[in-house]
């Protein structure tokens, strides 16, 4: 008892002294976040933005927006009977397209804005919240024309449309910005965690490239419009520094955890759901013939053996393709027909093989190893693009450099991206013709369908497919380029479809109708959107860029 009293007494004696053990932590919430660390809880906020748009959002709105709409306009792939494919609106996708446009950017501001006031420390964070508004942002206003563009300086509670060609001025400001802040840097890096950013893991390098690449393809796109802004524009963005090679690319990889719509989409689509993506005529007529490479051995369905099965063989295809076609797309699920689905088919048209989805070739690279490819990344952004921005950039004069240099490193780099290099220099050396008359050697100008820009945009679009089929369509609307068929049938009321002439652009789709409901809803700034459209609000519609220039060639045979 002696010694504890003596114990309590001692203990009693330490508390009182002003050198006693420090016993606050005992008193301190340990889940409380220090002034030691510098919590940036806009990281999930801005992670989470890399998801909102095209080509890597959820299966849902991605199947309406981008496979049941953008493709059919690319004409990369039919995904079906669904009657957007003849020019037809659907309100509800149209909806869906607008309000992940709006939420992105709502979403993005909101970072933007939390940051600033510490733009010291959240430069390189700030900056890519602005890259990626741009890229947002631009594929809404490519696809519908002027819309809302809300500020990031202040709330606007309902932000007003813009035009088109204000919001490419603003493009070209915020990226310059977002530039200069990766150059300055700040105190923290892009995310807390790099493996918070999907795209490039808090590369600073990287997203500046990625941004000046992407300056690139806006001043492209300003080619026929505005050829001086797009001239000053381009010089600024390579002098910037832009993609250098395969190892700048952006991907997006999808969750692929099992989860609804978040495999890769399109082996959902095609596989899951059993609805074949299946190649167009359009696609096949360009890549039969082209390069002279011979059809090669083995190839085969490869979606009919996953259950075990033989894998159904080709049985029908070209003579020659372009090495990258059999890589794309595999024969028809039942029958092995290697060919292309007529575009914008419609009613008493859809009948016998038409009516099918298993006779026609269908989107390959879905499956690895035997099984679905669920994780296959999305393309954003690739190497090969840059290099033809650049090659048609230097060929119509708007910088410095050697087209066909650019071309051919194009080229060779898709045909790495699709496993087929060494097939690379035989192919270029080629004059053999696609069925638009397009040969891949560029030095070769003879016959109709053969000019540079048109060789430039064809190997273009093959390399943008399948992810990056809004770019295409961007560069259709822009150039009638690569050559397209004239849809079977097309909205009624808007084109004449006895006239099959693919030499006038005005035969295709310009843009996207507003969703109806902001005439219910917004209906002054929707009236104001209109009139900035300079044109009804219908799909016959160009948007600001879209000059309806027709630099196709091709001989009205290759129908």
């Amino acid at each position: 008892m002696k010694n504890i009293f003596k114990l309590a007494a001692v203990c009693a004696i330490l508390i009182m002294m002003p050198t006693a053990c420090d016993l606050t932590p005992i008193n301190v919430n340990p889940n409380q976040p220090s002034a030691e660390v510098d919590y940036n809880l806009n990281d999930a906020r801005l992670a989470s933005a890399f998801r909102t748009s095209l080509p890597a959002i959820e299966g849902d709105d991605e199947q309406r927006v981008k496979s049941l709409m953008v493709d059919f306009y690319a004409q990369m792939l039919d995904g079906g009977i669904f009657s957007t494919r003849n020019y037809l609106m659907n309100e509800d996708w149209n909806q869906r397209m607008y309000r992940r446009v709006q939420n992105a950017i709502a979403s993005l501001n909101i970072v933007i804005r939390n940051l600033s006031e510490r733009q010291e420390d959240f430069a390189r964070a700030i900056a890519v919240a602005k890259i990626w508004r741009v890229y947002v942002e631009s594929i809404g206003i490519d696809y519908f024309g002027p819309i809302p563009f809300a500020k990031y300086s202040e709330v606007e509670e309902n932000p007003p449309y813009m035009s088109v060609e204000n919001a490419y001025n603003e493009f070209f400001k915020e990226l310059e910005e977002a530039v200069a802040l990766l150059d300055k840097g700040g105190t923290f890096p892009i995310f807390n965690d790099a493996a918070s950013d999907i795209i490039y893991r808090n590369d600073d390098g990287k997203w500046k490239r990625f941004a000046n690449s992407l300056r690139l393809r806006l001043a492209i796109r300003l080619s026929e419009v505005k050829p001086e802004l797009c001239k000053e524009q381009a010089a600024k963005a390579i002098a910037s520094g832009v993609m250098e090679s395969s190892a700048d690319n952006a991907y997006i990889p999808p969750k692929a955890d099992g989860g609804w719509g978040q495999d890769y989409n399109y082996v959902m689509f095609q596989i899951t759901w059993g609805g074949p993506l299946k190649m167009t005529t359009t696609m096949e007529k360009l890549l039969t013939g082209i390069g002279g490479t011979p059809w090669p051995a083995g190839i085969v369905n490869h979606r009919s053996g996953l259950s075990g099965a033989t894998p159904v063989a080709v049985s029908t295809h070209p003579e020659t393709v372009d090495p990258r076609g059999p890589v794309m797309f595999d024969p028809g699920y039942e029958n092995g027909a290697w060919r292309g689905y007529p575009d914008g088919m419609y009613g008493s048209l859809i009948t016998g093989e038409y009516a099918s989805n298993v006779q026609w070739a269908e989107l390959g690279t879905l499956i690895r190893n035997g099984a679905r490819y669920t994780s296959r990344p999305y393309d954003v952004f690739l190497y090969e693009e840059v290099c033809f921005l650049k090659a048609e950039a230097a060929l119509k004069g708007f910088i410095t450099g050697d087209a066909k240099s650019e071309y051919e490193k194009g080229v060779r780099t898709s045909f790495t991206t699709w496993g087929v290099g060494s097939l690379a220099d035989e192919y270029l050396a080629s004059t053999d013709k696609n069925l638009a008359g397009t040969s891949t050697n560029f030095d070769d100008n003879q016959g109709p369908g053969n000019t540079p820009i048109e060789k430039i945009i064809t190997q273009k679009y093959f390399a943008l497919f399948p992810d990056m089929s809004m770019e295409a369509w961007s560069d259709h609307r822009r150039l009638n380029l690569p050559r397209f068929d004239v849809p079977m049938f097309r909205d009624e009321l808007l084109y004449n479809n006895s006239d099959r002439d693919f030499l006038k652009p005005a035969n295709f789709i310009r843009r996207v109708q507003y969703p109806q409901n902001e005439i219910q809803i917004n209906k002054a700034e929707y009236d104001k959107g209109v009139q900035l459209l300079g044109g009804r609000d219908v799909v016959s519609t160009p948007i600001w860029w879209d000059l309806g220039k027709n630099y196709c060639t091709s001989a009205p045979s290759a129908n």
